[in-house]
Parts: C-alpha cells; sequence; structure tokens
C-alpha cells in the first residue's frame, strides 16, 4: 500500500539531503546556473550559493509572505509525519523524529536565504515556468513528478491531477528551459517494496532528441525500501 497525502504538501528538504538524492556534486557546475522546482521550504539554494553555484528555486507558495509560509511549512511538516507513522510502506526503523527535525533546520535556512536574496524565490508553478528555452545548465525536480502521481499509480495523491499526460506536460516544460541535464527524484514508487514508477518507461520512451536518460541509484534514505533511484536525463551534444 502507498503513503497518501490530500494536497500537495509545502515540505522542504535539507540542501545536504537534496544533494544526496539528486547525486549531485556542486563543484561539478560551478559556474552553471541551477533551478530547483519546486524548491519548498528547502535550502539547497542557499547551499549553492555558500559554494559558489548561482540557483534559483521556483514554487507556487512563494508569492506568500514569510509568517505564512512558515505557517504552512509546520502544518503540512506535521501532517506529512502523521502520514508517514501510519503508513506500511515506511520501514519501521526509520528515524522519524530526525527525519523531521531536519525539515524544521531546512525551513529556517530557506527563511532567512530568502529574506536576504529574495529574487532567487519566485513564485511559479509546472507546467508553465516564466524562464526562456535553455534558461537554466541543470534542473532540478524533487518530490513533485512521480511521488505526486495518483495511488492507483503508486504516488502518495488521493486525487487524480498529476496522472501520466501532466507528467509529460510538467517533463516538455523542464527540458524546454535546460540546456544541460534534468534529475527528477524519486523515480520510484511510494510503496513497500519501492518499485520503479510505471510514468519512467513511457516519459523516457517520449524524450524529444537529443535528449537521452537512465535511472541512478542515490545514496539518499527516505523510509522506503526496495528499488529508490533518480532520473537523469541529459542533451546529447552539452557541453
Amino acid at each position: 500500500m502507498a503513503m497518501e497525502l490530500p494536497r500537495v504538501v509545502f515540505f522542504g528538504r535539507s540542501g545536504s539531503d537534496a544533494l544526496r538524492f539528486f547525486d549531485l556534486d556542486l563543484a561539478d557546475w560551478s559556474g552553471a546556473r541551477i533551478l530547483d522546482c519546486p524548491g519548498g521550504p528547502g535550502s539547497l539554494v542557499a547551499v549553492a550559493r555558500r559554494e559558489g553555484v548561482q540557483a534559483v528555486a521556483v514554487d507556487p507558495q512563494y508569492g506568500l509572505p514569510a509568517a505564512d509560509l512558515e505557517k504552512r511549512c509546520r502544518e503540512d511538516l506535521q501532517l506529512t509525519m502523521e502520514r508517514m507513522a501510519q503508513s506500511a510502506a515506511i520501514r519501521p526503523d526509520f528515524d522519524l523524529e530526525a527525519y523531521g527535525r531536519s525539515k524544521l533546520e531546512a525551513l529556517q535556512d530557506f527563511l532567512s536565504d530568502r529574506l536576504a536574496y529574495p529574487e532567487a524565490y519566485l513564485a511559479a508553478s509546472l507546467p508553465c515556468l516564466p524562464f526562456e528555452n535553455g534558461s537554466f545548465d541543470l534542473v532540478l525536480c524533487g518530490h513533485l513528478l512521480f511521488a505526486y502521481a495518483p495511488r492507483a499509480d503508486g504516488g502518495v495523491f488521493e486525487l487524480g491531477c498529476f496522472d501520466l499526460a501532466w507528467h509529460q506536460a510538467a517533463l516538455a516544460e523542464l527540458l524546454r528551459i535546460s540546456r544541460r541535464q534534468v534529475r527528477l527524484y524519486p523515480a520510484h514508487t511510494g510503496t513497500r517494496p519501492a518499485r520503479i514508477h510505471p510514468y519512467v518507461e513511457p516519459l523516457l520512451a517520449g524524450l524529444p532528441t537529443p535528449w537521452r536518460g537512465h535511472l541512478q541509484s542515490t545514496g539518499y534514505d527516505q523510509g522506503f525500501e526496495g528499488v529508490t533511484p533518480m532520473l537523469l536525463l541529459e542533451r546529447g551534444g552539452a557541453d
């Protein structure tokens, strides 16, 4: 049985967690421009900036005032932790308390960074982003595609609005604005055991020329067991 959520939660990850689940070494992207979509109340942009890498995040909630963002994050964190604690998809030995603490730490880093660098946090959402073609070298999309697919398809969403057609439109937009790579995590179901998400195959089959893609293991642990890769897409001929 998959975990279940009633809405898309405003739920952030620490920059260090994001680097793990995207299998990303920022040293490889010196001088590059990175997009985190959706960024949520996460600290990847702040971590990237401290490493000298230019990064921007988008999220539909970023138009809200800071106090509302914090309130929404804390409410959604409580909801998500309750659902995770009740879910048979999460391993019994997973440290949920430490997991929750890391989300609150990410929230504080996010709020501080957004206050200092508001231009790096833009209100926008897939499948229509306000960027020109090829605006970024690397586009990252964590915990939206695949994760919020309908529960019948291995996602966590009670509703069916993020179906395969939506995924195809969202991925086309991510590819449009990337010059070199797109990385998506998770590429697995929210079940126990986790398996490759059923949308992966049709999305790979529909990649436009010159894009190609493959699944890649990561060192990230979100409490699932089974096959838990990310999906890495590369533009052929990119520098």
